[in-house]
């Protein structure tokens, strides 16, 4: 069952147009800028810790809207079976499918990669830190509030979905457009998942274990294969 909410605030409709267009627009325009200029990219733990406290404004924004306009985000209830072997499958599969294409772009040495790619102690622990605010505070923002706001707006749960879904994708389009269609069709099982299991538990959880797996092996797969280049000088087209 997915959130719902009857009647759209005033708080509600910043956040639709904040999350649903406002931050995809801007991701747009930060991405033209990162692959259009060279020049050094930011120090990576410094970049984790800038992303984590990101993460947490947005996710206690979405937390105030969600209780102003009443949407029920966290229900009493453990999901059901269906919903966690539903979760865990999305997982496997996922990196399973994902794997080559990690490999791939190390092994082509791309700029965007470096930042997702934490190989000290210190990275690592941070990189867990992100992957955890992610999972829970991008779930709760785009399929729990943006996703309740737009089905109130659109009286619609497929327009409401694919909406979310295509604003979820674009506001990570920093990492190529390539990767905007992977992470819409993340999109589109996230939901899949809150729908099986009745809440975002399950959503949340395959979230956080796939950005933990993916920034760990991101980061072996560059000591693997010797990705110690400057920042400044990493080539910028992305994949």
């Amino acid at each position: 069952m997915f959130p719902f909410v009857s009647q759209i605030n005033p708080a509600g409709w910043l956040h639709l147009i904040y999350f649903g267009l406002l931050l995809p627009l801007s991701a747009v325009v930060r991405g033209r800028k990162f692959h259009n200029v060279k020049g050094p990219l930011p120090e990576r733990l410094l970049h984790f810790r800038r992303t984590a406290a990101t993460l947490v404004m947005f996710g206690a924004f979405s937390l105030f809207i969600a209780w102003s306009a009443g949407i029920e985000l966290f229900p009493r209830t453990l999901p059901p079976w269906r919903g966690l072997g539903a979760g865990l499958v999305m997982y496997v599969v996922a990196v399973i499918l994902m794997r080559g294409r990690w490999r791939r772009a190390v092994e082509k040495r791309l700029r965007i990669v470096y930042l997702f790619m934490p190989s000290t102690r210190s990275e690592r622990a941070w990189w867990i830190i992100v992957a955890i605010l992610a999972g829970i505070t991008e779930e709760i923002t785009w399929r729990g509030v943006q996703a309740g706001l737009a089905i109130a707006f659109t009286r619609n749960i497929l327009i409401a979905i694919l909406f979310c879904s295509i604003s979820f994708g674009v506001a990570h389009i920093v990492q190529g457009w390539k990767t905007v269609v992977v992470i819409f069709v993340f999109a589109l099982g996230f939901h899949i998942l809150v729908w099986l299991s009745g809440s975002l538990y399950v959503a949340m959880a395959v979230h956080v274990a796939y950005d933990i797996t993916a920034g760990i092996s991101y980061g072996r797969l560059g000591r693997e294969l010797g990705y110690q280049l400057d920042p400044g000088d990493l080539p910028v087209t992305a994949g």
